[in-house]
């Protein structure tokens, strides 16, 4: 069995260093790059180079709720695009808003773009969640307050909507793990749980190994 893992950095990426796995797995590790155009590009190129027969998105976040566990994995189990849209009149309208896309056109469900296999997301151990991916992260109080009534979102990323949404038009198994680095709006990294993060994605990659 083929297994992909990508990350978007060299940091993110460190937590599969001296993974354990399986003789019958073939790991392979490679970088997309932060942000959504070149994680689609990149992802894209590796399932066509290398048809993997599971790809592993794996990284760290910015979570939602202030009591969250700095440090914590979750397997994300639906992700928006949320900023793809207008904001207009101090109000922000996606492009399914504004009948520009059909919500429930192939690969997206409803806006959402969901992991359909759940054998994968069982196997991991991790509670489930819903995600969001922007193309800038999220400092402002009214971002913040906005992403949260619109979407209910655990987490966010700059990645994690763009790789659902090429696994599911490559139709490729997948499953994205992430860590909760960090309160969503908070900039001071001395407050952020960066290596207990890495930690936590790298025991997730191990359980889901061996249980795969």
């Amino acid at each position: 069995m083929k297994i992909m893992v990508v990350a978007a950095t060299e940091l993110e990426l460190q937590c599969t260093l001296d993974i354990k796995h399986l003789a019958s797995i073939t790991l392979m590790k490679e970088l997309h790059g932060i942000g959504q155009v070149p994680t689609t590009y990149h992802v894209t190129q590796l399932i066509d180079k290398h048809q993997p027969d599971i790809m592993i998105q794996i990284g760290i976040g910015g979570g939602f709720a202030f009591d969250q566990i700095l440090g914590e994995a979750v397997a994300v189990e639906t992700e928006y695009f949320a900023d793809l849209g207008v904001e207009e009149k101090g109000n922000f309208h996606s492009i399914f808003d504004m009948k520009l896309a059909d919500q429930n056109a192939f690969p997206f469900n409803e806006k959402k773009l969901s992991n359909p296999h759940s054998n994968l997301l069982e196997k991991v151990k991790l509670k489930t969640v819903s995600a969001i991916t922007v193309n800038q992260i999220t400092t402002s109080k009214n971002q913040i307050e906005y992403y949260q009534e619109a979407y209910c979102p655990f987490i966010e990323s700059m990645e994690g909507a763009a790789f659902h949404y090429c696994c599911l038009m490559k139709k490729i198994p997948f499953l994205q793990i992430r860590a909760v680095s960090n309160h969503v709006g908070e900039r001071d990294k001395s407050k952020w749980e960066i290596e207990k993060s890495i930690q936590s994605l790298k025991n997730s990659l191990n359980i889901f190994l061996k249980n795969i």
